[in-house]
């Protein structure tokens, strides 16, 4: 990475890219507009002879050198979104709730101090940190049988062997015996994951603790098939300080908990999708902080629609955040990471969160917005759609979860 990142925001046009770096990030475009479920969600826009950045957050670098660097936007509450340090500050935080790193540990302490970072290397500081605690607590070792030509007896004789390997010399012997090691799975992956990352980071702190935990892993050989070897780790009881560094793995090497992104130009790309990572930030703090209900996220499921004859799929309902009495749904919560427009509503949305409040009974349903200078706790819209079911449209403040949710709760009348 040898060139400053271009940093964008979501839904900002990009600029200051010369005719190769615009050709480069097109066809990344145009080969990524659909999610793993196929809806057309385009990791970035390409219209009109303009690139734009969608709701995908995170760091693209492409084989050239060009960095593109995107992150969320977040109204700090005095109109303006461009505090760059104190926006990753957030977006780090929202996404230690996520459920795609839901076993890796962020070092809250920390953060703050890598928010002059790029993307890319808080990612690999986070990484690093866990890994250094992994290390501390020692690598998880087994026994391995090994075959060897040796100068002295060890473990048993593999005569067939002995004699084919020894028939001229009486001083060796040919023998299998089980070794206690660390060539297991899991730590050939961590090799490769060290390996791949050097050559990629700038930041002297990065560097020095990839060199630092390169020669800890030295005696250890890097992964050759990655993907058997992902399968065959598993983190069991003498593992579990394994649990957090191997998050970061899958999201290194595999893009585990990511939707996967390619392109002929890209040498490295790692998004994280705005709207999932509220979601569960919004859960994580009603879990937290709210103690009145029980609070359940993408649940209870309850059919929709489903065949009356014959064969077909049951359409299902499965609502982002419940807030229960005891296990009976009181309010149900829909988060839109988007800006709030009390004139732009989708009706698809309207439609959602009726059908949320007959099918569960509830009279009080929500779709929850990040807050923004237009839109606070003073500024919040109510509708209705009959006599049983009102809808709330309530702001989040992300930098104040805690009173987001107070705030929140105090405006739903029981």
């Amino acid at each position: 990475m040898t060139t400053k990142p271009q940093i964008v925001r979501e839904f900002e046009e990009l600029t200051g890219l010369d005719k190769d770096e615009t050709a480069d990030l097109k066809d990344f475009a145009l080969q990524n507009q659909r999610d793993a479920q196929g809806k057309f969600r385009p990791v970035l826009e390409w219209r009109n002879g303009k690139l734009k950045a969608q709701n995908y957050v995170g760091i693209i670098q492409t084989r050239k050198g060009t960095v593109l660097e995107i992150l969320p936007k977040v109204d700090f509450g005095h109109g303006s979104d461009d505090d760059v340090e104190k926006t990753k500050q957030v977006f780090v935080q929202m996404l230690s709730t996520w459920r795609g790193v839901n076993h890796a540990q962020f070092n809250a302490s920390g953060i703050q101090a890598m928010q002059r970072f790029n993307m890319l290397e808080i990612f690999v500081r986070l990484f690093l940190t866990n890994l250094v605690r992994l290390t501390q607590r020692g690598l998880a070792k087994h026994y391995q049988s090994v075959e060897e030509n040796l100068p002295c007896l060890k473990g048993r004789i593999l005569f067939p062997q002995h004699i084919r390997a020894n028939v001229a010399n009486r001083a060796r012997f040919y023998v299998q015996y089980d070794d206690f090691n660390a060539n297991r799975p899991a730590n050939r992956l961590i090799h490769s994951t060290i390996d791949k990352l050097q050559p990629m980071i700038r930041q002297p702190g990065n560097q020095q603790l990839l060199h630092q935990m390169k020669i800890y892993f030295n005696d250890i050989p890097i992964s050759h098939n990655h993907d058997d070897d992902w399968r065959k780790q598993k983190i069991d009881r003498a593992m579990q300080h394994y649990q957090a560094t191997m998050q970061w793995i899958g999201l290194f090497l595999f893009g585990q908990g990511l939707t996967t992104f390619s392109g002929r130009h890209i040498n490295h790309c790692l998004l994280f999708p705005m709207e999932q990572i509220f979601e569960d930030f919004v859960a994580h703090h009603f879990r937290r902080y709210e103690h009145g209900f029980n609070v359940r996220t993408q649940a209870p499921q309850k059919i929709l629609a489903q065949p009356i004859h014959g064969e077909g799929r049951n359409y299902t309902m499965q609502p982002d955040i419940t807030l229960c009495v005891e296990t009976n749904p009181k309010f149900i919560l829909d988060t839109k990471w988007k800006s709030f427009d009390k004139n732009d509503i989708k009706h698809s949305d309207m439609y959602q969160l009726f059908a949320y409040g007959k099918q569960y009974g509830c009279k009080k349903v929500v779709l929850i917005y990040p807050s923004n200078a237009n839109f606070k706790k003073e500024e919040y819209v109510e509708y209705r759609f009959d006599d049983d079911v009102n809808l709330f449209c309530l702001p989040f403040d992300v930098t104040e979860p805690n009173n987001s949710v107070k705030e929140i709760i105090e405006q739903l009348p029981c």
